[in-house]
């Protein structure tokens, strides 16, 4: 091959993979507050581009709070049903997160993110 068909291909592979993409509808519930050394609940509903629940995907969430470093806070989401996907996380430090979600639905990869805040539970 030249280098010329090569750059064809190349560009042609690239085009394809951008249009193959699927935008999901992410929404993240997570409590407003949270008590150091328990488990919080984190919960995030899936939609695909028609609004239907994402049903049997494989999602993962990695926190990262932002400025600081904790460490690896990737946690497997357990699918409770219509498209609702459930999971743990033990906070070290009230603040401000990104919750990096990874999607493997029917074989296709998807990455968005979430931001949100968290305080520690001061009824304690």
């Amino acid at each position: 091959m030249n280098k010329f068909t090569i750059l064809i291909f190349s560009l042609i592979m690239v085009f394809m993979t951008g249009c193959s993409s699927t935008n999901f509808d992410l929404k993240l519930t997570t409590p407003k507050s949270f008590t150091p050394g328990q488990a919080t609940p984190i919960q995030l509903t899936i939609l695909d581009q028609d609004g239907k629940p994402v049903k049997g995907a494989k999602v993962s969430v990695q926190l990262d709070m932002q400025g600081m470093s904790h460490g690896d806070m990737t946690m497997k989401m357990q699918e409770t049903g219509n498209g609702v996907y459930t999971g743990q996380a033990k906070f070290e430090m009230e603040g401000d997160y990104t919750a990096n979600i990874y999607i493997d639905s029917n074989g296709e990869k998807w990455k968005g993110e979430k931001r949100f805040s968290i305080v520690y539970n001061k009824a304690q």
